[in-house]
């Protein structure tokens, strides 16, 4: 058989493109391994290929197929950035560094590049490091806010620091761009909430979130109806029993609120040797909600889904784990989110898998997500403190709606026990999830590795009270919240 012409292999591609960018990711990927298996020497295809594997959640698929995209290629930028993305999204952190090394090659004065490192040696815990060079770049431009958050995201602010000066002046500038002007708007509220000057946090914290709701558009329109049509799909099914599994690896799902302790149960597990971190997967809830039908209509019953249908979602997820994970190991945990919408459907799936489910006083949580910054088109609620509200609500209503019916394979973890008393919860937390004790994981703040969110600095000190509570300062700032999760959940918030 004759082998395709060049013209072919450029027709396949693009047809592979056009799966991609339409949400048939599978389908992309198969094709371009077919691209590549006749056109072995054709740099774009393992280009395209890891592009494909990145959607699938496979990173070191993809960091395998640019880096020899990179040899038959070099010095292409598209492919430096996406190997550097692949690699950062399973913990090849140093390996991305070394990648940027590249970049910075082709593109000496490019700011994008510095913050990007910054953003790495963040993440790794090189906190002096990251703010030196976070430093630099607010001095060649004082005009993009997204510098000063970053600046003062990891650290205390303390009296007379010059950054919040340098933020008054650029802040107070007409010509300073909306997308700016939020992220030092929220920059400002953190300082301020530092420096324990309260009657100027939320001065900054509200505008800071109306100008992110201006640009995210936020629309809690029939989540209600949404999560009804969960729970009805998902809450009469009879589980099977859990059971250990030959597959690997495992699956501890870690659910909760954002800003709840999620991070922090997370690197609890991490720190016992059995166990691997993958942070927010996003794939499980998603793959579980395909199967019940998607999301685009009422999803059919969880009883009536195929065995080969779980058994591609437990596949599919599996893979995703062992590419994501932080090490190899038996267990890996995933604390995506959104995962409380799907849990029996997860554990229909992988009858191995264990879940925690994090619980924090709701006012805090609320607090906590309405002052800090999400990524674009993640979150949409949280710029509102009625919307978080809501959501909160939502997720308590799934989590009381599957808790009998999880039974023992799920474990709920309050925050506020937690970090009370770290020496009984700590050992509860590891024998919920069915694992043998271990001394490490009484000290979460020695895990090696990177994190990847918002509580990269948190969990770098040993576990500490002084959020708990931290609601009580802004008790007048915090009635919309409280005022509607009492009318939607019926149950008065008390001290």
């Amino acid at each position: 058989m004759a082998s395709p012409s060049p013209a072919q292999i450029k027709a396949a591609t693009q047809q592979a493109i056009n799966l991609r960018l339409s949400g048939q990711f599978s389908q992309s990927f198969q094709l371009l391994q077919k691209v590549i298996a006749a056109a072995p020497r054709f740099a774009d295809g393992y280009y395209h290929l890891a592009l494909a594997a990145n959607e699938l959640h496979l990173p070191r698929t993809a960091v395998k197929a640019l880096k020899t995209a990179d040899r038959l290629k070099p010095k292409s930028p598209d492919i430096l950035k996406a190997l550097c993305t692949a690699q950062m999204a399973c913990y090849q952190h140093e390996d991305a560094l070394k990648t940027l090394k590249k970049l910075r090659v082709i593109f000496p004065k490019k700011r994008s590049i510095k913050l990007e490192e910054s953003l790495i040696r963040m993440q790794l815990g090189e906190f002096d490091a990251a703010q030196k060079l976070i430093a630099d770049l607010i001095d060649s431009n004082p005009l993009y806010g997204e510098n000063y958050r970053s600046y003062v995201q990891p650290r205390r602010i303390k009296e007379g620091d010059p950054i919040i000066d340098k933020m008054l002046d650029i802040y107070q500038r007409e010509d300073l761009k909306d997308d700016s002007r939020c992220h030092i708007a929220y920059a400002l509220g953190k300082a301020y909430g530092d420096l324990r000057q309260d009657e100027k946090v939320f001065k900054y914290l509200n505008e800071a979130n109306r100008l992110q709701r201006a640009a995210a558009v936020p629309n809690m329109d029939g989540a209600a109806l949404e999560v009804d049509r969960l729970i009805a799909a998902q809450k009469d099914v009879v589980l099977p029993p859990i059971a250990e599994s030959d597959a690997r690896p495992t699956p501890i799902f870690v659910c909760g609120m954002p800003r709840s302790g999620t991070t922090l149960v997370e690197r609890i597990l991490g720190r016992h040797s059995e166990v691997a971190n993958a942070e927010e997967l996003a794939i499980g809830s998603k793959l579980a909600r395909a199967a019940l039908g998607g999301t685009t209509k009422e999803p059919g019953n969880l009883q009536d889904v195929k065995p080969s249908t779980l058994e591609t979602v437990a596949r599919r997820l599996r893979a995703a784990l062992g590419e994501t994970a932080d090490g190899d190991a038996k267990y890996v945990t995933d604390k995506s989110i959104m995962t409380f919408l799907t849990l029996p459907a997860l554990a229909m799936a992988m009858p191995d898998a264990r879940f925690v489910v994090v619980r924090r006083d709701p006012r805090d949580v609320a607090l906590s997500i309405y002052r800090n910054h999400f990524a674009e088109g993640t979150h949409k609620y949280a710029f509102k403190l009625e919307d978080i509200a809501k959501q909160v609500v939502l997720f308590q209503k799934c989590v009381e709606a599957f808790r009998d019916q999880m039974g023992d394979r799920m474990i709920e973890v309050q925050y506020e026990d937690l970090v009370e008393d770290p020496d009984t919860q700590i050992p509860r937390l590891i024998e919920g999830v069915k694992l043998p004790w271990q001394e490490a994981c009484l000290h979460p703040e020695e895990g090696e590795g990177a994190v990847r969110t918002l509580s990269l600095g948190q969990v770098r000190v040993p576990v500490y009270k002084s959020a708990k509570g931290g609601w009580r300062r802004f008790a007048d700032e915090m009635q919309p919240f409280i005022e509607t999760y009492e009318a939607l959940s019926n149950v008065p918030l008390r001290d």
